[in-house]
């Protein structure tokens, strides 16, 4: 199946798994959100400092949708990622992160933004040794549901799983 064929399936999917067009149009892509240090102080267990996060069809798996996120932790000096796939589940979608040992991932839509969800706990990797070399997980009631605004694409243009 030519590439272009597969991206129009998966984002077929992805409409019809929102059921809305025109709600689902505004969700493909970009998503991001920076906590300021009074949120924080209001929040003294979240781990997440800055958060954002790519959805869109997948290169390696025709029908299903790839993520990337980036993560920013507190008191951390490089960026954390982490990177999946997706499927339709529900009224969203259920996505398994490509590390082993991390929970799977719920997302869905709150108007124009992006409620994800972290029912357990999400193993994330650092940018120089990549995957199960240098990991940490995240997951305390803090760090377990965040409703991100869709960003511009240039937001995300440095995520990758």
């Amino acid at each position: 199946m030519p590439a272009i064929a597969r991206t129009v399936l998966a984002s077929a999917v992805w409409l019809a798994s929102f059921g809305s067009l025109a709600a689902a149009a505004q969700t493909l892509g970009c998503f991001s959100r920076s906590y300021d240090a009074a949120h924080l102080r209001k929040h003294p267990g979240q781990q997440v400092q800055r958060l954002w996060i790519r959805v869109e069809a997948s290169r390696y798996d025709p029908g299903k949708l790839d993520f990337a996120m980036n993560l920013w932790i507190r008191n951390q000096k490089q960026i954390w990622r982490a990177g999946g796939r997706c499927e339709p589940a529900g009224k969203g979608l259920r996505c398994q992160p490509d590390t082993d040992g991390a929970s799977e991932l719920l997302i869905t839509l709150e108007g124009r933004n992006l409620l994800l969800t972290n029912p357990g706990k999400l193993k994330i990797y650092d940018d120089v040794t990549g995957p199960d070399l240098n990991d940490r997980l995240i997951g305390a009631p803090a760090d377990s549901t965040f409703l991100l605004p869709a960003a511009r694409d240039s937001v995300c243009k440095d995520t990758r799983s």
